[in-house]
């Protein structure tokens, strides 16, 4: 079975509604080949500390580690064959055999619990867990560097087959359920949820449909949340020009808020520079992919 149908310990958090950063939607676009997964700067934070936090983890522990699979080569498979992860390292010791993930954070919050717990945050958690249900070992360390506080920190988490089982067997009915039966989760309010209706129904005509009672309870619901966010915009204008009156020619209030000078922004003139070199332009400008803008034309009546 191809990769890009199967699950890994970096999506588990998602698919469970555990991660801060992706949800179901992001998986399922993903693996039925709509969306495309992207970098960012957390990411490549990770990627550069990496190795540093895992060669400190060996030298601290005095044992051997060896690099796990990287993002292009070939995942470990697990016992069934949806089933797949990438440990960063493999740990070797007088003590046996084990995994090593690294994280790098940039504070530890009340999320992390002391050193050398298995209290992780648990979208961490369900990925180590993860990778031990697929590899089969029953220990995974987690080595954890906060760039903030500059702090670095280990935690052991031991195999728990009782929650495996539990993290399997939801994966399990999920996969059958929106990957193999192609279903989609349900609406959210997720980027990657919209992302991937845009790219599900494009637009075929510029014909309108008639709305039926569920599509009107929707609309006055938006109607009213849209009111509630400009008067708390307002409201929020209102307040920090307030504490700027406070302010006045000084810089800030201590503990409370600053008001500084900022440079003038710049801005590119990309109609003018089209038109005086348009071999330029059309050399360096690129097209990104088409997608739908919706817009809330939506008036309720005094009646609703």
């Amino acid at each position: 079975m191809p990769e890009q149908q199967t699950i890994g310990s970096s999506s588990i958090g998602a698919i469970l509604g555990l991660s801060p950063w992706a949800g179901p939607w992001d998986v399922w676009s993903r693996l039925h080949g709509l969306t495309k997964s992207k970098s960012t700067f957390a990411t490549e934070r990770g990627h550069i500390l990496e190795p540093a936090i895992g060669a400190h983890y060996g030298r601290l522990n005095s044992v051997s580690i060896l690099k796990g699979p990287e993002y292009e080569e070939d995942p470990i498979l697990g016992p069934e064959p949806w089933m797949h992860a990438r440990p960063d390292y493999f740990v070797t010791s007088d003590e046996g055999k084990w995994l090593l993930e690294i994280k790098s954070t940039r504070k530890f919050d009340h999320k992390w619990g002391k050193p050398g717990s298995n209290n992780v945050p648990p979208y961490y958690a369900a990925q180590c867990v993860w990778q031990m249900a697929v590899t089969n070992d029953d220990r995974c360390d987690l080595a954890a560097f906060a760039t903030l506080s500059d702090e670095y920190r280990c935690y052991r988490l031991e195999r728990n087959q009782k929650l495996e089982s539990d993290i399997v067997g939801y994966a399990r009915n999920w996969y059958e359920k929106h990957i193999t039966g192609g279903d989609p989760p349900e609406v959210d309010g997720t980027k990657a949820c919209g992302q991937a209706l845009a790219h599900m129904w494009s637009q075929e005509s510029r014909t309108f449909i008639e709305p039926d009672g569920g599509v009107l309870a929707l609309a006055n619901d938006l109607s009213k949340i849209r009111e509630q966010l400009t008067e708390i915009e307002s409201k929020k204008r209102f307040l920090e020009n307030s504490i700027k009156e406070q302010i006045g020619e000084a810089y800030g209030i201590s503990g409370i808020a600053t008001w500084g000078e900022s440079k003038p922004r710049t801005r590119f003139d990309r109609k003018t520079f089209e038109k005086d070199h348009p071999e330029l332009a059309a050399e360096y400008i690129s097209t990104g992919e088409s997608t739908r803008t919706f817009r809330f034309i939506y008036t309720p009546n005094e009646e609703q």
